[in-house]
Formats: C-alpha cells, sequence, structure tokens
C-alpha cells in the first residue's frame, strides 16, 4: 500500500519541503530509504523499527521502500524518523493515509518509542505553513519555539502512540502567540537585562554616551582602556538599552538558534542575544562553517550585540573574517554545489587594552611591553578592519571619587531605561524623517539625501578630511555617526558640533593610542 507525507529539513536557517513516499510490497522483509538521505537518515531505519515494536504494534514483513522527495535534495537530521514511521504506519492501515497527509510531521524517535525534540523544527514549520499546511505535529520539546508561528495548530507529543491517536482521532492543538503592540513591538519583551543596569556603572560617562550613539545608529564601536576601566561591564548592559524586538526580528532569530541546536528559554525568545566568544575561538566557530554549514557566532547576534572582548588577542585571520560580514550584514557558505545562506546583522563591540601588558598610556602605572610587543599588538587590528568601526572611543581609569558618589536615580537619564528612552526617540526621528533602517547601514544615495552639509559644514569636513587622512570610507562613517548625533538631538540638519562629536569618535588611530 502506498501513503505520502508533508514534512520537512533544515538547510541552514532555511526550511525546505520533503515529502516522505512509503510504499509496502512483497519480498525481502527490509526497508530502502532513497532520495539523497545522509548517514543520519539511513541510521533511523532501526529506530523506526524498534519504536514500532516497542509502541505495541505489529512491524510489516514486506519490503518497504521510503522516497524522500525531491531526490534533489540532500537530506540530513533525524527529524525525518517519525514522518517515515507515520508514513510506514499509513501504509500497514494503522494510520490513516487520508487524513495523515493534512498533517506536517517532524521528530526523532527513540527505541522505545518516544518522541524526542529536534535541531531546526522552527525554519520547517514555517517552510511547511508557506506550502499550506495548517497542522503540525512536532516533539513536546520544542512547543516553545513553534509557538513563535502564527496562524498554525501545533500539536506537541511525547511518543509514537500519541502521535497516531492524534491523526486518527484528532487532539487538542496548542495556539500561542506572541504579543505585539500596533507597530509589531513585541509587548512581552524584557526591558532590560539580566546583567545588569547602567546605573550600575560609576563614571565612565562619554562612554556611556558614545554607547548611546552606537544603539542609536547601530554602529560598531571600538573601546580601548587599562584593565577594569569597566569595558566589559559596559558591553554588556547593551541590550539594556536597545529598543524592544519586532515581531519578525523575534520569529528570524528563533528560526537561526532552532536551526543551530541551541533552544533558548521562552522569555529569551523574546530578547536580544548577547554573544562574547572567547578569544580562541576559530574562524569556524565565528563566522560558522562545517561539512554542513551550521550558524556561527556572528549568526546568533543577529538583531542583537556580538562582544568581542580582548580582541586584540584573537588570531588575526579570524579578525580578518569579519570584513564582509560587517559589511553586507550576511555571510555565505559554499559546500558541495550549494549556497548556505545566514543573516548577521548585530550591534558590534569591540574592546581592547591599549598594550600587552594594559598599561601603556597610564598616568599611574608604567607599561612593560617592549617595542616589538606594541607592534605586533597594534597589526592585530589591520587599517581596513579599522576603518570598518565606526566609533572608536578610549576609557580612562574610574577615580576613587566616582567610586564614592552615589549612582543615578532611576529616570534622571543615566540608568538602562532612560537611555533606551533616548535611543528610541533617535530611531523614532529617524523614522519620521523617512529613513526606516538603521543609519549605519544607509546606501550612498541615502547619505547624499539625509547627510547634507551647509557651506560652514561642508568647509570643516574638509579641513577634517586633509588633518586626519581620512578614507572615503571613514568620512561616510563619520557623517553617518554626526546624523545619529542629529537625530538624538532631535535635529533636521547637521550641525558643526554634531560633526565635531563624530570626528572625537575616530580620533583613535590605533589601539595603543
Amino acid at each position: 500500500m502506498f501513503s505520502r507525507i508533508h514534512t520537512a529539513v533544515c538547510r541552514g536557517v532555511e526550511g525546505k519541503e520533503v515529502y516522505v513516499e512509503t510504499d509496502i510490497a512483497r519480498g525481502l522483509p527490509g526497508i530502502y530509504i532513497v532520495g539523497l538521505a545522509s548517514t543520519m537518515v539511513m541510521e533511523s531505519r532501526e529506530r523506526i523499527k524498534s519504536a514500532i515494536i516497542n509502541s505495541d504494534l505489529e512491524y510489516p514483513r514486506g519490503r518497504i521502500t521510503v522516497s524522500l522527495t525531491p531526490a534533489s535534495l540532500r537530506k540530513n537530521g533525524s527529524g525525518l524518523d517519525l514522518p517515515i514511521a507515520a508514513g510506514v504506519l499509513a501504509s500497514c492501515a494503522y494510520i490513516d493515509a487520508v487524513k495523515a497527509w493534512e498533517y506536517g510531521i517532524i521528530g526523532e524517535l527513540s527505541l522505545e518509542g518516544r518522541v524526542l525534540g529536534v535541531s531546526g523544527v522552527l525554519p520547517m514549520i514555517i517552510c511547511m505553513k508557506d506550502a499550506g499546511i495548517r497542522k503540525v505535529i512536532i516533539p513536546a520539546e520544542n512547543a516553545a519555539e513553534a509557538s513563535l508561528v502564527s496562524g498554525l495548530e501545533i500539536y506537541p507529543v511525547r511518543s509514537l502512540a500519541e502521535c497516531i491517536e492524534i491523526i486518527n482521532g484528532g487532539g487538542n492543538a496548542e495556539s500561542i502567540s506572541i504579543a505585539v503592540d500596533e507597530d509589531g513591538v513585541v509587548i512581552e519583551a524584557s526591558a532590560g537585562h539580566s546583567t545588569g543596569d547602567f546605573a550600575d556603572i560609576k563614571g565612565q560617562e562619554n562612554a556611556k554616551r558614545a554607547l548611546t550613539i552606537a544603539v542609536a545608529g547601530r554602529h560598531g564601536i571600538l573601546m580601548v582602556g587599562s584593565p577594569g576601566c569597566g569595558k566589559t561591564m559596559l558591553a554588556s548592559r547593551l541590550p539594556g538599552i536597545m529598543p524592544p524586538m519586532t515581531e519578525d526580528e523575534c520569529l528570524e532569530t528563533a528560526v537561526i538558534y532552532s536551526a543551530a541546536g541551541k533552544t533558548r528559554a521562552q522569555k529569551d525568545l523574546l530578547t536580544r542575544p548577547f554573544r562574547n566568544p572567547h578569544c580562541t575561538i576559530g574562524r569556524a566557530g565565528l563566522i560558522g562553517g562545517g561539512s554542513i554549514p551550521v550558524p556561527g557566532e556572528i549568526t546568533l547576534a543577529h538583531n542583537g550585540v556580538l562582544f568581542m572582548d580582548e580582541v586584540c588577542e584573537y588570531d588575526t585571520n579570524t579578525i580578518e573574517a569579519l570584513r564582509t560580514p560587517i559589511e553586507e550584514k550576511k555571510i555565505v557558505h559554499f559546500r558541495k554545489g550549494d549556497s548556505y545562506v545566514f543573516p548577521c546583522n548585530f550591534q558590534l563591540v569591540m574592546a581592547a587594552n591599549p598594550c600587552p601588558c594594559g598599561y601603556f598610556g597610564d598616568s599611574k602605572r608604567m607599561c612593560k611591553c617592549s617595542e616589538a610587543q606594541l607592534e605586533r599588538y597594534r597589526k592585530k587590528l589591520s587599517g581596513p578592519m579599522m576603518d570598518r568601526i565606526d566609533m572608536r572611543i578610549s576609557m580612562e581609569k574610574v577615580e576613587f571619587e566616582d567610586l564614592r558618589t552615589e549612582g543615578p536615580l532611576e529616570g534622571d537619564g543615566r540608568d538602562s531605561a532612560s537611555v533606551r528612552i533616548s535611543v528610541e526617540r533617535a530611531i523614532s526621528f529617524a523614522h519620521r524623517n523617512g529613513r526606516t533602517g538603521y543609519n549605519a547601514d544607509m546606501s550612498e544615495s541615502e547619505i547624499d539625501m539625509y547627510c547634507a552639509l551647509g557651506p560652514a559644514e561642508e568647509k570643516f569636513m574638509k579641513r577634517a578630511y586633509d588633518a586626519l587622512k581620512m578614507t572615503p570610507r571613514s568620512y561616510k562613517k563619520t557623517l553617518k555617526v554626526a546624523r545619529t548625533i542629529a537625530d538624538i538631538a532631535g535635529s533636521r540638519e547637521i550641525r558643526e558640533e554634531h560633526l565635531a562629536e563624530a570626528l572625537s569618535y575616530r580620533m583613535l588611530d590605533q589601539v595603543n593610542e
């Protein structure tokens, strides 16, 4: 008997629709899977047989042929176990084949018949929704992430027996959706961040101002300062001053984590990610890769923050690999004739010491580094890489008097909630004036339109261009930062004071200065 089941596989961060066609005929007993199945899929034969038997069902004794269509698509992942088992059971009349065709089915099977969670459920569900399927059976472990997709009847199951019962007799679907306001912003998104508030940090007001500008325009920023001056504390609090995620951003982020097999808690699905990879991370770990490409840290930071602490301790080739992703907001991997596209639009934050010992230029402690050590340290961040970083700030040591002063009170403009309001106002001002994206992402035509300078400002920038030996890229990035500063001030025109402040964030040409 012939049967057909809807399912899908995850390819990169995209779902691809797959049909499981099953036919049981006379012949030597056995199950044969065709259709470019990986080793993991081929191994499902033994799991499926044991799961069916241990669910108190009779395993068919004929020749079982399973075809995974389309045959040209490479299939990988254990999520095909449950649909293949359902196809086998539909072909021997344990499951109603007509009713089974109404469902999309995903899940891994254990030998005793339990349904286990799998990676990539979210992109697979979205793929099946786009194909017109409205009923989806998934592992109970994946119910939280599946709830982000609206317009579907979700049936979480814990065993093969539950799957059979739902198809044959129907069942109660879970229909959970995220609450959004009229602008599409998630209502339940956490306003703060678990690592603390800006109010916790004493001193460093200049750095807080720079980070506010960086977040408002999604500008990459490099912080240079002696150990213990607060670079990591400031960076870890950035998600708390970023605007809440929209429904689309929540879904994009959840899809990436689902495809990477890094399930986030329900409350974390609505908050911006903060990734802080260790400096020993390899190139593949940072930008993604592998024989079957998986997302790297830059993709896991999509719609959130990528913090590279002690950036000068990273391998030079690893740092240089960021050049293209920073510009294009995506990374493309090619494997066996296929291309895998991973998004990576993140807030880049880098932190570094001024030298290997950390005290170059410190007024109270002597630097012990040799000239050769300083030279090697400087070369870790190349000129082209530095040119791609919009803002650079030098942080001074916090004095004892700053530590003894009372912290800012809520609503005084220096805690995370107040700073976030300033950021949201700047972004709203930009939107009211015709800009839909972040200032850091403005195109050439948008720069000409929204960053036009008056005669005095034009003359000011001409002098700065020659004096600071700027490149065309650094000039345009300065204009973008100045545009963000003007947005925070609520000004339609970019004035000299905005340009002067923007230029002050490009004076640090090398991390040791």
